[in-house]
């Protein structure tokens, strides 16, 4: 059975070498006139390590801590909106500049950036949207390296239920 590509989530960390994997994601699309989706996640911490600080603090000092900072954290999540904005902005003028490098029409279905635990997101993302390929860059890095940093990358590919496509990036020089 040969797959047919009706919605295809692009993951990217907006680094420059992203453009590689962003390059196959469109030209997938373009070929099989599927919708294309391009998501930013912003990190936050797991949700395995908010159980551990909780742990660490005690529930009761954690609410406290919580109450506490109560304006504060409302001043930060107002930054955040702030923040989102201007990647979406980034991700529109990184669409653009390669709408003008390459032949290709792109058409991008939706820019989404959300908050959260990166891994959880994207398969959130892909979900919501029912796409059929997820594709996202990855780096090639030393096996310390990789075994310590390379994480969200395996963890997308040991969770989705869909074919992820990871694309090898080179650095630009």
């Amino acid at each position: 059975m040969i797959p047919n590509f009706n919605h295809i989530l692009f993951t990217t960390d907006l680094s420059p070498n992203s453009r590689q994997a962003f390059g196959y994601a469109v030209s997938i699309a373009h070929r099989f006139g599927a919708k294309l989706t391009l998501l930013y996640v912003m990190e936050e911490v797991s949700p395995s390590a908010d159980r551990r600080l909780k742990a660490f603090v005690g529930e009761d000092r954690w609410a406290e801590i919580k109450g506490d900072h109560e304006a504060e954290a409302r001043q930060i999540l107002i930054g955040k909106k702030k923040e989102g904005s201007v990647i979406r902005q980034a991700l529109d003028e990184f669409c653009d500049q390669l709408q003008t490098e390459s032949e290709v029409d792109i058409k991008i279905d939706e820019i989404n950036v959300v908050r959260g635990y990166v891994v959880d997101e994207i398969l959130a993302e892909a979900q919501r949207i029912g796409c059929d390929l997820i594709v996202m860059g990855y780096n090639v890095r030393g096996k310390l390296e990789e075994a310590v940093l390379g994480s969200t990358t395996r963890k997308v590919l040991r969770r989705s239920r869909i074919p992820v496509m990871m694309v090898q990036l080179v650095e630009e020089e």
